[in-house]
This record gives structure tokens, C-alpha cells and sequence, in this order.
């Protein structure tokens, strides 16, 4: 039944509300369940499918909605593209069909599918290429989808193009930040603890020259060995440890600084004391709460990886405007113009958060006298 001019329009006004949220989800799957979830709700089909294209036209994702879990594990497996779905991966306008089984290009399902009849499918199309396409099979109410059903899902189509984009960007950037830290934790690792425990056993093999004709000279290398290790595993600890996303939980900021300073503790021979409020700040939003204590956890690593620090003082207080937190260290400091990339990196990180919640951070270091951080969010919700 085509709808009147009226409900076209409500119907595609619903669409297009509904669609401006699809650009927020970077979740591929899930941003492909619901484009199909609401190709479903729009042209009122029982089923529907949205298969996804890579650079060579090969469908490597195929997410369907309206078949439960256990009707899809029946099945031998998903669809690979043949029949009406290869037709379509060839085509650039929409395909409607009354009845599957009647079209010449059709090739049956696989054992245990539902039974479906009616049948449309519309190309996702970005310039003149096809990224997937959207299929929907079983009309409710009506024995074949219209051209009006067929008018909406384009409309859908136009706005999967986008989402899809967007989020297979995210997916890509993502992929890519996993290959830079790999190569970043393998060259850390490489330059600092590997080398260590590499001249631990070069150190040994001397020991075996020396046992039987200096044998006082030989155990004080096998002592220096020994402390070598040692450093190297408090070393490796603490890389885990700089490694390891940590929570704050939900304690509230003073509980979760003092655990930042007990594994501070347990993995360097710096002292740290500790000063603020008896009780935690209530009224500090979740928000800011976390941005201060990963600034705290961020100056902490520098302390220990970076400056070497023998000491560490933090500081924690509020105005009636303003939560604030100091953090000053006593190692090796360095000129904040001329910062390395790596010490770089994670200042900026700092900067970052702390303007994420509203607020801002202040850094100043002199060589050989250590660094202080000063950062403060607001007490209140922006």
C-alpha cells in the first residue's frame, strides 16, 4: 500500500532524526545492527541484513536483526554473496522483487533459513563506489515492499554512508595507535630493560673467567649481577605498572591518589608524602575527579621513569571555585622548551585532561632541581 504524501514525509522526518544519530556510534557492528534495525522499523520488514564490502568487492561483514540466536546457528553459515545478493553487490540502483524464489538470479538459502518471499535491497554507494548494502526481506501486511519503502531505505542508505565512514575511520586510527605503541613498548623495552639484563649476562659469563683465579674478584661481580636483576625487575614492574590503565574506583579522589602512591611505592625507592583533606571532595564531578588522578598517575611515571626522582610531594586542596593539586619531585628536571618527545607526550596528555574537565595545568622544571606541577578543574559542573 503506498503511503500518502502526509505520512511519507513523517516517515522520512522520523528517518532523518533517527539517522543524525548514527554518525555519533564508532562501533562498527553495533552502528551496522542498528542501521539494519532501523531499516527493519522503516520499511516494516520482519528481517533485515546489511553486508559491507572491503576495497576488492568481497562481503566481509554481514549483520542481520529479526532471526534469533538460534535460528542463526542452525544455519551452515552467513550469506557469501550469491543470488540476489550478488546481484545487488554488482548493481547501482535498488532491487525489488515480489517473490525471491521467481527471480532468475535466485539461488535458494541454506538448510534451516527462515522461510522469506518479498524482497529489497538498496546499495550503499559512496561516489562510485559501493561500500555494502542494505537488504530487507517479508513486507508486514502487505505481500511485496513499495516504492515508497524503497524511497526511505535510499534516504537510510545516503546517511549509512557517512556512519560507516566515520566509523571505520575510528576503527583504522585505532588499529594504527596499537601498531605505534607496540613499536614504542618494543624500542622501550629494548633500549632500557633488555640492555640491562643484557650486560647482567655479559657480566656473568666474566665470572666464569675469573672463579677459579680471582675467586673474592668473582663474587663481588655475582653481588653487582644480582643487584643488576634486581633493578631490572623493579624497572620491568614499573613499566608494567606505567602501562597498566588504572581506576580510580569509587572511593573518590584522595582514595584513589593514595593507591597511585602505594604502587608508587611498592615499585621505586622513592619516598612520597602526601597532604590534602581528611575526607574526599563529595561535590567534585566524576569528570574532574578522573582528570586530577590520571594527572597524578602521569606525573608519578615521570617521576619515577624520567627524573628519577628521590622524592615526591602532592598536594591536594579546593577553594570555594577550585580543586587543585600540586605535584613536585626532586629528580633530574629538564628545560620545558626543549622537552623529549616521550616526557613531551605525556605532558601533553596532562594539558589534555585537564581541559577536558574545564580546568588547566601549569608545569615548571629547572635542570637538577626537579619539576612541579600545578593543575586545578573546576569544583562544580561546567
Amino acid at each position: 500500500m503506498l503511503l500518502t504524501r502526509e505520512q511519507l514525509q513523517e516517515r522520512l522526518i522520523a528517518l532523518h532524526q533517527a539517522s543524525l544519530e548514527l554518525v555519533k556510534d564508532v562501533s562498527l557492528d553495533h552502528l551496522l545492527e542498528r542501521i539494519a534495525e532501523l531499516a527493519c522499523e522503516q520499511a516494516e520488514a520482519r528481517y533485515a541484513a546489511l553486508g559491507v564490502l572491503d576495497d576488492h568487492g568481497k562481503l566481509v561483514k554481514f549483520i542481520s536483526v529479526g532471526m534469533t540466536d538460534d535460528e542463526i546457528k542452525r544455519m551452515p553459515h552467513p550469506p557469501v554473496g550469491k543470488g540476489l545478493i550478488g546481484e545487488l553487490m554488482d548493481a547501482a540502483a535498488p532491487l525489488r522483487v515480489p517473490v525471491i524464489q521467481k527471480h532468475p538470479k535466485s539461488v535458494g538459502f541454506p538448510p534451516n533459513h527462515p522461510p522469506m518471499v518479498s524482497f529489497l535491497g538498496v546499495p550503499i554507494l559512496a561516489a562510485n563506489r559501493q561500500l555494502g548494502q542494505i537488504y530487507l526481506t517479508e513486507k508486514i501486511g502487505d505481500p511485496e515492499f513499495t516504492s515508497d519503502d524503497e524511497k526511505i531505505i535510499q534516504m537510510l542508505a545516503a546517511y549509512a554512508v557517512a556512519a560507516i565512514q566515520n566509523a571505520q575511520l575510528h576503527e583504522n586510527t585505532r588499529r594504527l595507535a596499537v601498531l605505534e605503541e607496540r613499536e614504542r613498548i618494543g624500542m622501550d623495552l629494548h633500549d632500557g630493560i633488555i640492555q640491562s639484563i643484557y650486560g647482567v649476562g655479559l657480566s656473568l659469563e666474566s665470572v666464569l673467567h675469573s672463579m677459579e683465579d680471582d675467586p673474592a674478584d668473582a663474587k663481588d661481580r655475582i653481588q653487582r649481577s644480582i643487584g643488576g636483576l634486581s633493578q631490572a625487575i623493579r624497572d620491568l614492574r614499573a613499566y608494567i605498572m606505567d602501562l597498566r590503565p588504572r581506576q580510580m574506583g569509587t572511593d573518590g579522589l584522595m582514595s584513589g591518589v593514595k593507591s597511585l602512591i602505594n604502587e608508587f611505592r611498592a615499585n621505586t625507592l622513592a619516598k612520597v608524602k602526601l597532604s590534602g583533606p581528611e575526607n574526599d571532595i563529595l561535590d567534585l564531578p566524576q569528570l574532574h575527579s578522573l582528570a586530577l588522578f590520571h594527572i597524578c598517575q602521569e606525573a608519578l611515571a615521570n617521576a619515577a621513569k624520567h627524573a628519577k626522582a628521590k622524592n615526591v610531594q602532592i598536594s591536594l586542596w579546593s577553594t570555594e571555585e577550585r580543586v587543585l593539586m600540586e605535584i613536585h619531585d626532586d629528580g633530574r628536571g629538564f628545560e620545558v622548551e626543549k622537552m623529549s618527545t616521550t616526557i613531551g607526550h605525556g605532558l601533553a596528555n596532562m594539558q589534555t585532561r585537564a581541559h577536558s574537565a574545564g580546568g588547566d595545568i601549569d608545569i615548571s622544571s629547572v635542570i637538577d632541581e626537579g619539576t612541579t606541577i600545578l593543575a586545578w578543574v573546576p569544583r562544580g559542573a561546567r
